[in-house]
């Protein structure tokens, strides 16, 4: 039967058409999309090797870190040592007239550094004797007890009752230390310092 517009399939077959060509057209967009999507994905398991690599270096960065951490409290109490003696040197060359100057120094020892532990210092006060460059020969030594603040109450030469002026006085101290890398001990070391004075 012919059709009287002179179309094939009148209007209805166009719209049809149309509507088969539209929803290909969709189609062909939504497999592109998606394979758009599928190349954006990471490819070669990016996101597992970055997980497998953290895992490999974190405990080698975590060694390094609480081996320097360990390392900056020996350098921290070494230099605390050091200071705490060199003020006591002063304070023990200002005490000729005192009864104990070991005891009174021992305390400026422990007051200038609270941080270090008063059982784990070792301090040994060297008092008279010869100050040859900076090196003190003869003269009595007091103290060298870990732990034990030195009395000196007769203090000098040969008992001498109490220090004289001009007679070399030198302070020695040690304090014991540790090295370790997370929990585990690696070394351990001991922090020292020597110091020395006149009498005045």
């Amino acid at each position: 039967m012919n059709n009287p517009n002179g179309l094939n399939g009148g209007p209805s077959a166009q719209i049809s058409s149309q509507a088969s060509e539209s929803a290909s057209i969709r189609k062909t967009k939504t497999k592109r999309s998606k394979l758009i999507r599928v190349r954006r994905l990471p490819i070669g398991g990016e996101r597992g090797s970055a997980l497998v690599e953290m895992a490999l270096v974190m405990p080698i960065m975590l060694m390094m870190l609480t081996g320097i951490f360990s390392f900056s409290v020996a350098l921290y109490q070494k230099l605390q040592l050091a200071e705490a003696v060199s003020n006591a040197a002063r304070v023990m060359a200002s005490e000729r007239g005192d009864t104990d100057p070991c005891a009174t120094t021992a305390a400026a020892i422990y007051a200038a550094a609270p941080s270090l532990s008063q059982s784990n210092l070792t301090l040994t006060f060297t008092l008279g004797g010869t100050n040859t460059s900076g090196t003190i020969t003869g003269g009595k030594a007091y103290g060298g007890t870990k732990g034990a603040a030195p009395s000196c109450t007769a203090a000098g030469n040969d008992g001498a009752a109490a220090m004289q002026a001009g007679w070399p006085v030198q302070i020695q101290a040690f304090y014991p230390c540790t090295l370790s890398i997370y929990a585990f001990q690696v070394s351990s070391c001991n922090l020292g310092s020597l110091n020395s004075e006149v009498a005045q």
